[in-house]
């Protein structure tokens, strides 16, 4: 479905079940400080915005297409103006 996000639009290919990231402030900061993406289950999805579960919370949050600046396959991360893959096993 063609979506508007905050500074561009785009293509919103995802369904329900699918684990996302949500870019909610990247491309457009300053100081990466104020960057922030969320890894999140994709729960219901209408032509406003989508409910989901995020990372380590229980409860769902909903999030307007208008107010975050992308949406990419789960096993991604916002990274230089592009994106690579995100590594899962830091820590362990």
């Amino acid at each position: 479905m063609k979506i508007q996000y905050s500074h561009d639009e785009g293509e919103f290919k995802f369904v329900k079940g699918d684990y996302v990231t949500i870019i909610v402030r990247y491309l457009y900061v300053y100081d990466v400080e104020d960057e922030l993406y969320y890894h999140a289950t994709l729960e219901d999805i209408d032509d406003k915005g989508f409910w989901c579960v995020i990372d380590n919370e229980k409860q769902k949050e909903y999030f307007y297409f208008k107010e975050i600046e992308n949406v990419i396959p789960g096993h991604l991360i916002p990274f230089l103006g592009g994106f690579t893959r995100r590594r899962t096993d830091v820590g362990r």
